[in-house]
């Protein structure tokens, strides 16, 4: 039983790869072929979220926290990300620079996450996280959703709003890439005792 139990986060974030991979197919059939998916979105984006934020804390609840759990996850969220963002990219709602931006920032994450992780080696964690870096990938993490009422519901004002949420993303982005480089800078220069 208690390994059933200690597999429950995983199965959550496993429902989340098949629900991303039905969210845009979802998005192809509302804004390619004109069928009426809105409602269906709604929920797929919504049920998406909602897995993202239970996943992590039934892991901690059920002390079942893992590296393949950490992994699995953070793996299931970029699916997410890029599979939405490549199709609405695909359907013109999203600006292509933005998916570009996107893949960066991961990159970034990911190669800052290991270089950091090298100088602390205490961490069961294999990614490092910082606080503006989370609020923005919360932002990458919802931004199809937005696009999507945006587009079903044709409202010139929310234009306005996605468009400028994406700068503000991008700007927040920018600096949390700064700071982490910057943390990174610190962790060498403390490892190999060079003055700060």
């Amino acid at each position: 039983m208690r390994l059933i139990t200690k597999f429950i986060p995983n199965l959550i974030t496993i429902t989340r790869i098949i629900m991303s991979f039905l969210f845009a197919y979802a998005i192809i059939d509302q804004f390619l072929y004109n069928e009426d998916k809105s409602i269906m979105l709604i929920i797929l984006f919504s049920a998406i979220c909602i897995s993202d934020l239970l996943d992590g804390r039934i892991a901690r609840k059920m002390n079942s926290v893992s590296i393949i759990g950490a992994k699995l996850d953070v793996f299931a969220d970029l699916l997410y990300i890029i599979l939405s963002y490549v199709t609405l990219v695909n359907v013109k709602i999203l600006p292509l620079w933005f998916l570009g931006f996107v893949c960066l920032k991961f990159s970034e994450f990911i190669a800052t996450s290991k270089f950091m992780k090298n100088y602390n080696k205490n961490s069961n964690n294999p990614f490092v996280f910082d606080k503006i870096g989370r609020a923005i990938a919360a932002m990458f993490f919802i931004i199809p959703g937005i696009a999507c009422i945006y587009k079903c519901f044709e409202t010139n004002s929310l234009t306005i709003v996605l468009n400028c949420l994406l700068y503000v993303i991008f700007f927040g982005g920018i600096y949390s890439s700064y700071l982490r480089i910057k943390s990174c800078l610190v962790c060498f220069k403390l490892n190999n005792n060079i003055d700060i």
